[in-house]
């Protein structure tokens, strides 16, 4: 039967209804903000925070439990969780009431349709961290010659308005789902833009930000937009194959990229294979120029303890890290300068069951040096730790006698031998790693916890963290008397190494900080739910081999992506395989793109 016009017009806002979903839906944990938000919102149209192309996203959480370690970790309650969001209830609750309203007779295939056009998303960071800014581009197979309707339903419908045009008098209308949750889009031809918020479009005055309506403009007249530019990708086309997810380190970095300089996106591409295991391939967009000495952590490695939950190696820019430390330390940018400058190569942090995982530990090395420049990195050292480590301590005694000094407490220096020089000062925090009654300076702290915060300068590393144990472990390393990270990797990936993680240390972790942070006597309910949801998913995931990330042995001479290979190391003789190789035991999570 022939639809009217504006019964056509009314399907296509229930299209756009969807769509919206998809992404609040699909994405709810990134996207969820506080409704409300006026005027324009922070974003560079040009420079997404993550990328998203897709053959359909309804797919997308289904394809991501097809590697098996992940369906084991996440079952089918991870794509069940999807599919129940807030904004997908009050969505189909608008396509309900237009229906009713319009007399028209929506079917189940409505939804279906709409979840399996290939779209490309663009994503922005909100306020609170999350990727909670979006705009999405559909190109509208079959649905062309529709935008003829849409004014007359805008005109006499209270949630569809119109509320801008875009060059070529191209109407922008927006779709009110709930109080303070607005959707705005536009269409042209057979091509689709939707937006998460006016802002995103509009400045407070409901006009058109020139900039971002010509990237939209762009978006409704090619499908392209300066994504591809950004980060170096191929035009996916209006039709992908399977996914992409590109996320900037930026992001991943919580804006701290001076630590992790060289790498500028991680991208994770997913091609159809049938029913069998997904097959998943990570990427890096480095920039060599940016690594230091070539990101080779192989020292690293040889220097860390054994058995880490997670371990990760940081290109860090120590030129502007030691910036950053200038600007908190009381010695200003000289100091900080000159611990700095000793600084050579990459760093890395670890996470180790023993501890919290607000207590890792950091290494990095020192520039070999003479007596002279030792003594005097030790001296910058030391001043900079006492500016910088430190809370204020209500029971401690005044620093130096002085009634109206700050109360800390005292920081200690021991020599461990001529090469090792060890820093200390306890800091009360609930949170601490240390039980306060066991401290011969108990009376002086202001919790029932404390952190031994610590500082080493032992055999050309600098070795820091909160947790002085993790620091006395590396030290031990260092002197031999305790295995190195470095003994259970294989030799030939040392160098290129960029992250191992133990899945039962990681497990042991996870679940005690769980427990901690649920206590049974405040949070019983939530407490209960850990032990039904999380706790098994952590018993599962510790059932697997450590696994670690390599980059190719040669990197390329100018930016560009390189692949990301995952290994799982057997149990069996301590051998170890690729995690693309399809030969791997069926016990084991070796299958092709774990």
């Amino acid at each position: 039967m022939k639809m009217s016009r504006k019964k056509i017009a009314i399907l296509v806002v229930g299209l756009l209804v969807v769509a919206g979903v998809v992404i609040q839906a699909v994405w709810r944990p990134f996207a969820h903000r506080k409704a409300g938000e006026a005027g324009e919102i922070v974003l560079d149209i040009h420079h997404p925070d993550a990328v998203i192309d897709s053959e359909a996203l309804s797919r997308l959480p289904r394809d991501i439990l097809r590697v098996p370690l992940l369906h084991d970790v996440l079952t089918q309650d991870f794509v069940d969780y999807y599919e129940s969001g807030d904004t997908r209830l009050s969505a189909e609750g608008a396509l309900r009431r237009l229906a009713f309203e319009h007399q028209l007779d929506w079917r189940d295939e409505l939804i279906r349709r709409v979840f399996d056009e290939p779209a490309h998303v663009l994503l922005w960071r909100s306020p609170d961290g999350r990727l909670g800014y979006w705009v999405m581009s559909i190109h509208r197979n079959g649905l062309a010659k529709l935008l003829q309707g849409f004014a007359n339903v805008a005109a006499s419908d209270a949630q569809l308005s119109q509320v801008a045009k875009l060059a070529g008098d191209v109407p922008v209308y927006a779709l009110k789902l709930a109080v303070g949750r607005t959707l705005l889009f536009a269409t042209k031809d057979d091509r689709l833009v939707v937006m998460s918020a006016p802002g995103v479009l509009l400045d407070e005055k409901g006009g058109v930000l020139s900039e971002r309506g010509d990237a939209v403009s762009d978006m409704l007249s090619s499908g392209r937009d300066d994504a591809a530019r950004a980060y170096q990708l191929d035009e996916p086309g209006d039709a992908p194959k399977g996914h992409r997810l590109v996320v900037s380190a930026n992001y991943l970095s919580f804006g701290y990229q001076a630590f992790f300089s060289g790498i500028d996106a991680l991208r994770f591409e997913f091609s159809p294979n049938g029913n069998a295991a997904a097959n998943w391939q990570t990427s890096a967009l480095i920039e060599p120029g940016k690594l230091p000495q070539q990101w080779n952590s192989a020292g690293l490695w040889r220097a860390l303890p054994a058995n880490p939950a997670a371990c990760t190696s940081l290109p860090a820019d120590w030129k502007e890290a030691s910036a950053l430390l200038g600007k908190v330390a009381d010695g200003g940018a000289d100091s900080a300068s000159a611990i700095g400058d000793q600084l050579a190569g990459p760093a890395a942090v670890c996470w180790y069951a023993k501890s919290t995982l607000a207590a890792p530990v950091f290494v990095a090395r020192v520039k070999t040096q003479d007596a002279a420049g030792v003594a005097a990195l030790k001296t910058a050292l030391g001043k900079t730790f006492g500016d910088v480590i430190g809370a204020y301590e209500a029971k401690a005694a005044k620093a130096g006698g002085d009634e109206s000094g700050y109360r800390r407490m005292p920081v200690t220096t021991r020599d461990q031998g001529a090469d090792v020089t060890v820093w200390q000062r306890p800091v009360s925090a609930n949170s601490g790693t240390a039980v306060t009654s066991k401290a011969s300076f108990a009376s002086q702290l202001s919790a029932e916890r404390y952190f031994p915060v610590t500082l080493a300068l032992a055999h050309g590393y600098l070795i820091f963290s909160p947790d002085g144990r993790l620091v006395d472990d590396t030290l031990a390393v260092l002197d031999k008397r305790y295995p190195a990270l470095a003994d259970t990797l294989a030799p030939q990936r040392l160098p290129r190494t960029i992250l191992t993680l133990t899945p039962a240390s990681a497990a042991s972790l996870i679940e005690r900080e769980a427990g901690a942070a649920l206590p049974a006597d405040q949070e019983a309910v939530f407490r209960n739910a850990s032990r039904t949801h999380l706790v098994p998913k952590l018993h599962a995931l510790a059932h697997y081999p450590p696994v670690s990330l390599t980059l190719p042995q040669n990197l390329p001479g100018s930016t560009g992506w390189v692949p990301v290979e995952w290994w799982f190391d057997r149990t069996k003789a301590g051998a170890d395989t690729n995690a693309g190789e399809a030969d791997a035991p069926a016990d084991q999570p070796g299958t092709e793109g774990d």
